[in-house]
This record gives C-alpha cells, sequence and structure tokens, in this order.
C-alpha cells in the first residue's frame, strides 16, 4: 500500500510541473505540433540540451525520440521529436 500511494505521489508531482501545450512561439514565429525539426530550429534556434530516448505508439511499438529543451522567454520548454517531425510541446513549470 505504501509502494501505490509512493507512485501516486510521484504521478501527481511530475503531472503538476510539466503542460503539454499545442505550440510554442519563438522569436521568428510558431512552432507547433507536426511541424519539422528545421522549421523548429529556424524559429528557436539551437537548444539548450537533448537527450535521446524511445516513446511507444498506441499499437506497442517502439520509435527514437529526441527530446531537446529550451528556454524562451524566462520559460523552459521541452520539445519531443519522432521521425523528424514534433511530437509533444511541454511547458515545464
Amino acid at each position: 500500500m505504501k509502494k501505490l500511494l509512493l507512485v501516486l505521489s510521484i504521478f501527481m508531482s511530475i503531472q503538476a510541473f510539466a503542460v503539454n501545450m499545442q505550440s510554442i512561439r519563438g522569436n521568428f514565429g510558431f512552432v507547433e505540433l507536426g511541424d519539422s525539426y528545421s522549421k523548429m530550429q529556424d524559429v528557436l534556434g539551437h537548444p539548450e540540451s537533448s537527450y535521446e530516448h524511445t516513446i511507444r505508439d498506441a499499437r506497442g511499438r517502439a520509435h527514437p525520440a529526441i527530446t531537446y529543451k529550451y528556454k524562451v522567454d524566462n520559460s523552459y520548454y521541452a520539445i519531443t521529436v519522432v521521425d523528424g517531425n514534433i511530437y509533444k510541446i511541454d511547458w515545464e513549470r
């Protein structure tokens, strides 16, 4: 029971600090879900950091992904790219 409560509390705290976004505004325009990696770099520039990992789709198949960390107007964003397109944008508080 204690382990279950611990897992639930960790999950809830993670959800409280990251919010899914549909788009993000950079200095030279907007990028949104489905846009290409090259457009993301044109609009947002170079990321502060990145890391590689895998994401599973609805059918359970693994896809290689790269998450890029950006700081835009004193806010932090994590943008995940799968197969050359933006898959997910998280605003990290």
